[in-house]
């Protein structure tokens, strides 16, 4: 399903900045009360493209690179914590008051870091399919993590003929039920993001400090509670990677929370099915306005 033409029309502009000296990129849509989006491992800002035009008609959407993806430079601590400090340096750089804050699989961790680290400067979460809900993950990046196949695939791509095409493909066809309607701007550029200089180990890092051989290492779930925000909770029920029943038992945590289940959709939540997600933050975003929470 396409966004409507009035939200297709918002244009999506690529900026620049400076946090804490290091080059920053970010996409930016609209204007009115912010609201930052935090893509996953190994992904880029273009993760939100359609997201942005949708949000962009009432609000200030902007997406940005994390450290060491894309074109953003690296920071030594790449951890969920590390990324969540550089979450609020950027919002502070752009003068961002009180940003809702929405991420997807490990930016659904920043996010739930950037909150409790801040627990008063985030307006609202939107969680997407997000990492750190729990231990359960795809086997896959257990065996990434703790054996010599990240270390294989880290070394090899960049070698083979069509490399960041072949990773980047494998990514589409286990994240998403329908490949098919992930748009071209976003198999681009993340075809470009894996092939730039020290991606690949940045997501290699990241993955390894979040998976060991039991699973995804730090869950939060215990400290959801800590969180006052109202929180959406939104997950695609075919997800691969993690699994759509630790959104419920997240949901049950937390202290001011919703759960949206998505039926067709698998991990690439927000570049398969934009439109559903976009339908279910817009109210949320709204209704969280009347509860205290002001992100409208």
């Amino acid at each position: 399903m396409s966004t409507p033409t009035a939200e297709r029309d918002v244009p999506v502009r690529e900026h620049w900045t400076i946090v804490d000296g290091r080059a920053t990129r970010y996409l930016e849509a609209g204007s009115g009360h912010p609201v930052v989006l935090i893509h996953g491992e190994g992904s880029v800002s273009e993760t939100w493209y359609d997201v942005l035009k949708g949000l962009g008609s009432g609000y200030r959407a902007i997406a940005v690179d994390l450290p060491g993806y894309g074109y953003t430079e690296p920071v030594g601590d790449a951890t969920p914590q590390g990324l969540a400090a550089f979450v609020w340096e950027f919002a502070e750089v752009l003068g961002l008051s009180r940003p809702a804050l929405i991420g997807h699989s490990l930016g659904g961790l920043v996010a739930v870091h950037a909150a409790l680290r801040q627990p008063t400067r985030a307006a609202a979460l939107v969680l997407v399919d997000s990492a750190g809900l729990g231990r359960a993950v795809n086997p896959v990046m257990v065996l990434q993590s703790v054996t010599p196949l990240g270390d294989l695939t880290r070394w090899l791509i960049p070698l083979l003929p069509y490399g960041p095409e072949l990773l980047v493909g494998a990514v589409g066809l286990i994240g998403a039920v329908r490949p098919w309607r992930i748009s071209a701007r976003w198999w681009r550029s993340q075809v470009q993001a894996v092939a730039t200089p020290g991606a690949l180990d940045t997501t290699l890092d990241s993955n390894r400090a979040a998976v060991g051989l039991l699973g995804q290492r730090h869950p939060v779930l215990g400290r959801l509670r800590e969180l006052p925000q109202p929180t959406l909770v939104l997950w695609g029920i075919r997800d691969l990677q993690v699994p759509w029943w630790q959104g419920v038992l997240a949901r049950s945590r937390l202290r001011n929370g919703r759960l949206k289940l998505v039926l067709i959709s698998g991990h690439l939540l927000p570049l398969e099915r934009p439109a559903a997600l976009i339908a279910a933050v817009r109210p949320f975003l709204a209704t969280a306005a009347t509860a205290g929470g002001n992100p409208s």
